[in-house]
């Protein structure tokens, strides 16, 4: 059976998260995160609610780097080799990000999101709800761990569920290739 998902259950030891934290803290300015077509007529936020900065650091690269090679060796064997900026996410309290997927369908470029790599900051003690979920396939149960690597195709729908209490806190960076075909 193929698999859907690549997953390294608490690949990255709990210091490291910490200093990855710090290090986005210090180099990120934080804004609300968009994305394409989330606005009702009302203009309501349907599909998000954080915060996200971005960061272009190498260190983190060189993390996203090796967890999406051997996800696409493992599983995928996409064409992908590009990774832009990573984005660093804080979910507080009330913060969402609705049913969605990684690819913009109607851009206007000559590539495509291929992969996406999440990984997990924080100790999911910290946090109530905020729980990553795919919908249309079973989703990883090992992934709240923190230190956790998730590698999946970029078309596949997920959401982030509503944080009940404290704050989770993430990395998300997306391997690009040419467009799909």
């Amino acid at each position: 059976m193929r698999q859907v998902w690549q997953l390294w259950e608490a690949a990255l030891p709990p210091q490291q998260c910490n200093q990855l934290i710090a290090l986005c803290q210090a180099e990120c300015t934080m804004q609300d995160g968009t994305t394409f077509n989330q606005v009702d007529s009302n203009s309501v936020n349907t599909i998000r609610d954080t915060r996200i900065g971005w960061t272009n650091n190498e260190a983190i690269k060189e993390i996203v780097d090796y967890y999406y090679k051997e996800a696409n060796r493992n599983a995928f064997s996409f064409d992908a080799n590009y990774i832009r900026a990573v984005q660093y996410g804080d979910y507080a309290e009330g913060n969402f990000y609705g049913w969605h997927h990684d690819i913009n369908w109607q851009a206007d470029c000559p590539y495509d999101r291929k992969l996406s790599v999440v990984i997990q900051l924080t100790d999911p003690r910290e946090y109530t709800g905020g729980q990553f979920q795919f919908k249309h396939v079973e989703s990883p149960t090992g992934f709240l761990s923190q230190g956790s690597v998730l590698v999946f195709p970029s078309y596949l729908e997920h959401q982030v569920t509503r944080v009940e209490s404290g704050l989770r806190r993430s990395l998300v960076a997306w391997v690009e290739g040419p467009r799909w075909r």
